[in-house]
């Protein structure tokens, strides 16, 4: 079997990497992205506190159930895709690189309860899976940002399958197109928050363009797209996209915003007029020179 799985796999630029110890396969069956396992964890080495479930001193070499796509830790999240490298009753070497230490661990999967082919999913479990990577995003935002941003990316790529939407019906897909349309906005709102912390304003105004044609859009979704706008000195726009929201005077941050959108648009007519005026003067001084040259001469 060692010629086919070979005996070492990594993933450098998420400084991943396993080595095969021993194998105890009856046939060859692998996790996926849906599956649900049966794991046991030894000989972990150099935590050094960072926040886990699976790898804690409580669980050490007892069998426990890992369900993928489930991990709130970057150390599980990363943890999931190594076990998706795994055979079934193989036994690795694990270790994670991080900035300033490299976690390992000796990793067995036992067994596989559970498993299940993205692609097999229906309409109605394709929209759960996706509504689980948005929640599990939510999660992980505040002290997670990055992600957060890669489990909506992945819920995004869930629904995209499905366009378009006004297609589905509840009698012949089991759910109507409006719940994964509702769904794939909030998603697309998630996404412009990611964004916005990565100061990438451009892509926020592309991932909230529908607001312009809602009759209702979410007050995040309008917020978001005010900001980027603000951020690219797009004042005018900034102001009109906030004015989307008709009582948006009684939202403080609304006000607030509005109010650097006001300072923003000024301070920058005043540099505009500023530099028109150095501009003429120096075109009339530039224009008397060639007259006196032609006077003269």
């Amino acid at each position: 079997m060692e010629w086919y799985i070979g005996t070492e796999w990594e993933m450098p630029h998420k400084g991943l990497y396993k080595k095969v110890l021993a194998m105890d396969y009856k046939k060859l069956n692998k996790p996926t992205i849906l599956s649900k396992v049966i794991v046991n964890i030894q000989e972990v080495k150099n935590l050094n506190g960072r926040e886990t479930l699976y790898l804690i001193d409580q669980n050490a070499n007892q069998d426990l159930t890992m369900e993928m796509s489930a991990a709130l830790t970057p150390i599980d999240y990363y943890l999931e895709i190594l076990v998706q490298q795994m055979i079934e009753g193989e036994t690795a070497q694990c270790s994670l690189q991080t900035k300033t230490d490299k976690i390992m661990c000796i990793l067995t999967l036992k067994n596989i309860l559970e498993s299940e082919e993205i692609q097999n999913l229906t309409a109605p479990e394709m929209y759960q899976l996706a509504l689980r990577y948005k929640e599990n995003g939510v999660k992980m935002f505040k002290t997670y940002p990055k992600f957060a941003h890669e489990y909506f990316t992945r819920a995004a790529k869930c629904l995209i399958s499905y366009k378009k939407f006004e297609n589905l019906t509840k009698i012949q897909d089991g759910i109507e197109g409006k719940d994964m349309l509702d769904l794939m906005l909030q998603i697309h709102t998630n996404l412009a928050a990611c964004l916005l912390n990565e100061k990438r304003y451009e892509d926020v105004i592309y991932h909230t363009k529908f607001v312009e044609n809602s009759s209702h859009p979410a007050e995040k979704s309008i917020y978001r797209r005010a900001v980027a706008y603000y951020h690219m000195k797009e004042y005018e726009l900034a102001q009109k996209t906030i004015e989307k929201l008709p009582n948006y005077r009684e939202k403080k941050e609304f006000v607030n915003l509005s109010q650097k959108i006001k300072d923003g648009w000024k301070t920058s007519n005043n540099q505009y007029k500023g530099m028109g005026t150095w501009q003429h003067n120096k075109f009339e001084t530039q224009l008397i020179e060639i007259l006196k040259k032609k006077v003269f001469t």
